[in-house]
């Protein structure tokens, strides 16, 4: 059974009175989340995003000087992402001594597969940020879904919808009491079939189509810094390149650039070599 249930009846009280909280103060109360999470992420901290080829690895949260960065691994689903960021806050906004030796948030992590009430209580409060129980209550009603009957493509659907992984939906049914301990059971059993119900709705393969990668401020720095004339072209270049892109991608021509002395050295180098 889930992990989560390790936390007490108060506990999971007092982190959905937080949750809601941050909802009504965000003016989110009445909306899905979704993606929209990493904009929220990018107004508390600096956010930064690239593929990360070991999937198990997830995020990262640390406090350097005085400022936060939250680093997101796009490799991994974006569902997965989004859970992972609402988790990372959680540790930013309640939970600040975690950030003094913070540690990498790992899958087995955010699928509950820990002891750690820490982790367990950041879990929770992603679930019920990206969740909220009244938002859920709209869809089910939406999609007349009878008490305990939901089936394996509704809770598919819904995770589609709340754009959160298949695990933390189940979760949170089960959280508002829409199913039962035997169904919650049932369901997590099923989740071999996720990726054929995906298909078979037409719906994305919950996989990154394209994996961001995302320096909060580098690009819009590293502009400026040049049409100011603080930076060269080259240093523009070797800048934009960390994004994978280059100067004519932002609509910017660079002037031909002469070689430097020692680049003029090194080229008679090798011819004479």
């Amino acid at each position: 059974m889930n992990k989560i249930s390790f936390l007490t009846d108060l506990e999971m009280k007092d982190i959905e009175s937080k949750a809601n909280s941050k909802l009504i103060e965000l003016h989110k109360n009445s909306r899905i989340l979704g993606r929209h999470i990493l904009n929220i992420v990018k107004k508390e901290t600096t956010l930064l995003q690239s593929p990360f080829p070991d999937e198990e690895f997830c995020a990262f949260v640390c406090q350097k000087k005085g400022r936060l960065f939250v680093y997101i691994n796009s490799q991994i689903p974006e569902e997965k992402q989004n859970f992972a960021a609402a988790h990372e806050l959680y540790h930013i906004w309640f939970d600040k001594d975690f950030l003094k030796n913070p540690e990498m948030l790992k899958s087995n992590i955010l699928n509950d597969e820990t002891d750690n009430i820490r982790e367990l209580r950041a879990n929770l409060f992603a679930a019920m940020l990206l969740v909220p129980k009244h938002v859920l209550e709209q869809e089910i009603m939406f999609l007349e879904i009878p008490k305990n009957e939901v089936t394996l493509e509704q809770v598919v659907e819904l995770a589609h919808t709340f754009e959160v992984p298949y695990k933390a939906m189940v979760r949170r049914l089960y959280e508002i009491g829409y199913i039962n301990k035997t169904v919650t059971e049932q369901l997590y059993s099923d989740m071999t079939n996720v990726s054929f119900i995906r298909k078979k709705l037409q719906l994305d393969n919950g996989e990154a189509i394209k994996p961001v990668i995302h320096f909060e401020g580098l690009a819009k720095n590293a502009i400026d810094l040049y049409l100011a004339g603080f930076i060269t072209p080259k240093r523009l270049r070797n800048l934009l390149s960390l994004l994978k892109k280059g100067p004519k991608d932002f609509g910017i021509e660079l002037p031909d650039e002469l070689p430097s002395e020692d680049e003029i050295d090194k080229i008679l180098e090798e011819d004479d070599g």
